[in-house]
């Protein structure tokens, strides 16, 4: 996980963007450090790709202060050497080849393609594809593509706006070795995605936004420890009491008690060793529902 005493790789603050009378981000503050996978979630039209845009100097912050690498990414070229950028939708020369296509992309990022074999054989990509016009391509291919020419270089953050977009769960399972690797070389990605297993597997951290305000940030375990787990009992006895710290029933029949449990699970259990069981099931919030949950919250706020 980010070290807080390591210099941010991406810091923006109370940064602002408006489109006429639109505001896509109001006051947004985020911090990515190395070494550290950060998932970006919103619903669309949240501000993600905005966000992203300011962090690859393709649009530039109203108001706020945005800094990638140490540097300003909207006027220093320095900074956008270092970076790998996957756009939702990346257009790619239909006319190139695969392999001319990536040879194109590395010239522009002006560094030598290290990490290209790699990542061809994790994503499944074959030589003879890469040979073929990328007009013949099919989506999942096309992805692919836009994932080796962010990633080919090895820069030091990589920005990717729905990279599994696309793609097989053989090619997925591939992508997720792929990042954690660059995560454990001390690069730093912030990746958005609306598949939501995927987030579970690869981040350290997630960061939630909707109307172009952050609505939640932390650990997945640190965020679904602020929503309700789900707690089913089978008594013995059904008469017996039921007290348990933390917990709000939800309902009750007969030997079956069912209770939303909120907070530390360690009292719980404790309570738990007391009651005269046939059996317990604790169910873990996933983040689907803290995902969900979060959303309803910002809505029910509005």
């Amino acid at each position: 996980m980010h070290d807080v005493s390591v210099e941010p790789i991406i810091s923006l603050q109370g940064v602002t963007k408006r489109f006429g009378d639109h505001a896509a981000l109001g006051g947004v503050d985020l911090e990515v450090g190395p070494g550290e996978i950060r998932g970006f979630l919103g619903p669309n039209g949240a501000g993600k790709t905005t966000a992203m845009r300011i962090i690859v100097g393709l649009l530039r912050a109203d108001e706020g202060t945005a800094t990638v690498l140490g540097g300003d990414p909207w006027g220093d070229h320095a900074v956008r050497a270092e970076l790998g950028y996957l756009p939702s939708d990346p257009g790619l020369y239909g006319r190139m080849r695969g392999n001319e296509l990536l040879d194109h992309f590395a010239a522009l990022s002006g560094r030598e393609p290290v990490l290209r074999a790699a990542a061809v054989d994790l994503l499944r990509f074959s030589n003879v594809d890469l040979e073929r016009p990328v007009r013949t391509y099919s989506k999942g291919m096309r992805q692919k593509l836009g994932v080796l020419q962010a990633v080919q270089h090895d820069p030091q953050l990589l920005i990717l706006d729905e990279p599994g977009e696309g793609l097989d769960p053989l090619v997925l399972s591939g992508l997720v070795e792929l990042l954690r690797d660059r995560r454990d070389a001390g690069r730093a990605i912030l990746f958005s995605s609306h598949v939501l297993a995927e987030v579970s597997a690869l981040c350290d951290r997630v960061t939630m936004i909707r109307d172009g305000a952050i609505v939640g940030e932390g650990t997945i375990a640190e965020l679904s420890s602020q929503r309700a787990r789900t707690v089913v009992l089978e008594l013995v006895d059904p008469a017996t009491t039921v007290d348990l710290p933390g917990c709000e029933l939800i309902d009750r029949t007969g030997t079956r008690v069912s209770l939303k449990h909120h907070g530390d699970v360690g009292p719980l259990l404790q309570a738990l060793s007391l009651l005269d069981l046939h059996d317990v099931r604790i169910e873990e919030v996933s983040l689907d529902e803290v995902f969900m949950e979060y959303y309803r919250d910002h809505e029910a706020m509005a």
